[in-house]
């Protein structure tokens, strides 16, 4: 049993008194190498950086002392090496020259002064101290908080009243944003209705593993067929769907992650023939469900410790339109895609649980807009475009599908010229003779663009978009005009698949963040 009680707590200077312990497990240099080289294995391979900007912010937490002994004459750290390594570059930063300039200025208006002299607890011996380090970072007296328990702390200080910016700037080294919207969002799932009991008992379960829901909610397309609107500068979270279709969607959610149908490793990449088949799957169930109510948004708000029910919700806040993940249209869906149980009243019918997606599910329904990122600064219309697009059933819907496709490559064009300052009226000049910027005109000026900015990878795709005898006919500007004025022309899901992959890659480039 270690007994700690002796130990002296002493108070030393940090540059004069303490050394840094070359014996450190976290350290890759000789043990007779200068101290100066330990400093720069701390900041290079420990972070130490991080820890001065810690410091720098909130300051110097003493609930944990550094653990010195006395070797060879000298008071040497053995546990808490990165705090004394980082407290030494604050009072000095050229110790750390790599990091030199990110320091000094991290440490503009700091006291240096009052983190000079330290408190340390004296060690008896090398092997009592051996003995506490071992039962630190080897034992199981601290437990580490699960991803939930994390997400509850910063929810429990929303739920007492301290708004979401309040908690953003009083914890500037912590991803709070992040935790809040994890709260949210976990928030929504347990306020579903489940028809099976046991799902709502079990994603209330301190152990629940919120990961794998991460490995759903962090991918843009994931949100967009959930029509959840993330807001990742405010840490705020809004249900776009009806609570029928919600409730459906996580049945099957919670449902398969119970099951172990879906866990971290058979979602481990967005690209995945598993991961986009499983996203059909929920795109074919949200386009089975026919919902009659009027949808109506509401804003996510945490249950109370005392909630361990499904929870209700606030009023209804319009969605901002900018630094947001995931938009919908608020239109019920009709029955599309396959064949599902009846359900066995109006209400909400419960999903079993599905079997594994096999590799066939990633059948090209829907197009695979996964991979496409939109930078939050892009007008809502282009999000609300890229929305629609997710959830057609090319099967059932081509025309449709392909001539929304051929609005999203104008709209997309026109908003990255937008976000360049480029005023497409006046390079369309002369060609434009009703004064209206065409697609013809936007891909003239795009093409002109990749050339000047040397990305001339794309020049091909801007070639065969615009028909200039490269490749096939399908994905041209001609045949989409033909599709969307010519009264004999139609579309196949063949080629609005083709389509979609002659432009993906572009379309990318112009929308990336």
């Amino acid at each position: 049993m270690i007994d700690m009680s002796a130990w002296k707590d002493i108070s030393v200077d940090v540059l004069d008194d303490l050394h840094l312990d070359p014996r450190n497990v976290r350290i890759e240099v000789k043990d007779t190498q200068p101290e100066s080289d330990i400093i720069n294995d701390l900041f290079r391979n420990e972070k130490a950086l991080t820890l001065v900007e810690s410091i720098c912010k909130i300051g110097l937490l003493n609930h944990e002392v550094p653990i010195a002994v006395k070797r060879d004459g000298k008071l040497v750290v053995v546990e808490g090496n990165r705090r004394v390594a980082a407290l030494k570059a604050i009072q000095n930063p050229y110790l750390a020259p790599e990091h030199q300039a990110r320091i000094t200025k991290l440490t503009q208006g700091v006291n240096r002064e009052a983190l000079r002299k330290v408190t340390v607890k004296l060690a008896p011996s090398e092997d009592d101290a051996n003995q506490l380090i071992a039962a630190i970072h080897t034992g199981t007296q601290r437990l580490g908080w699960s991803p939930a328990r994390q997400a509850a702390f910063f929810q429990a200080q929303i739920d007492a009243g301290k708004s979401p910016e309040y908690l953003i700037s009083h914890y500037p080294t912590v991803e709070v944003k992040k935790f809040i919207i994890r709260s949210q969002i976990l928030n929504l799932f347990r306020g579903a209705r489940y028809e099976d009991l046991e799902l709502r008992d079990y994603i209330n379960l301190r152990n629940f593993p919120v990961s794998v829901l991460a490995r759903l909610y962090d991918y843009e397309g994931f949100l967009v067929v959930a029509k959840i609107r993330v807001d990742e500068q405010k840490a705020t979270v809004l249900l776009e769907s009806s609570q029928g279709q919600f409730n459906k969607l996580a049945e099957k959610v919670i449902g398969d992650i119970k099951a172990k149908h879906i866990n971290t490793r058979t979602l481990n990449s967005t690209k995945s023939e598993f991961y986009i088949g499983y996203m059909n799957d929920l795109r074919d169930l949200i386009n089975d469900y026919t919902e009659k109510e009027a949808i109506t948004p509401r804003t996510v708000s945490a249950p109370t410790r005392a909630e361990k029910t499904p929870g209700t919700t606030s009023s209804p806040q319009p969605p901002s339109s900018s630094s947001q993940r995931g938009t919908s249209s608020n239109t019920s869906s009709t029955q599309q895609g396959k064949a599902t149980p009846a359900p066995a009243s109006p209400a909400m019918a419960s999903p079993a649980p599905s079997a594994a997606p096999e590799k066939s599910k990633a059948s090209p329904n829907y197009l695979n807009l996964g991979q496409v990122k939109i930078d939050p600064s892009h007008p809502a219309a282009i999000h609300k475009i890229y929305a629609e697009l997710a959830m057609i059933n090319i099967k059932k819907y081509p025309n449709a599908t392909l001539d929304l496709l051929r609005t999203f490559l104008e709209k997309s064009t026109k908003a990255y010229a937008e976000k360049l300052k480029v005023d497409l009226k006046q390079h369309a000049g002369q060609q434009s003779g009703n004064g209206f910027v065409q697609l013809s005109h936007c891909l003239t000026w795009l093409e002109e663009h990749l050339k000047n900015t040397k990305q001339t990878a794309f020049i091909q795709v801007i070639k065969k978009i615009k028909g200039n005898k490269v490749g096939t006919y399908t994905p041209t500007v001609d045949h989409m005009n033909a599709i969307n004025h010519n009264h004999h022309v139609f579309a196949t899901p063949d080629e609005v698949r083709d389509c979609w992959d002659g432009m993906e890659g572009l379309i990318r480039v112009m929308l990336k963040p």
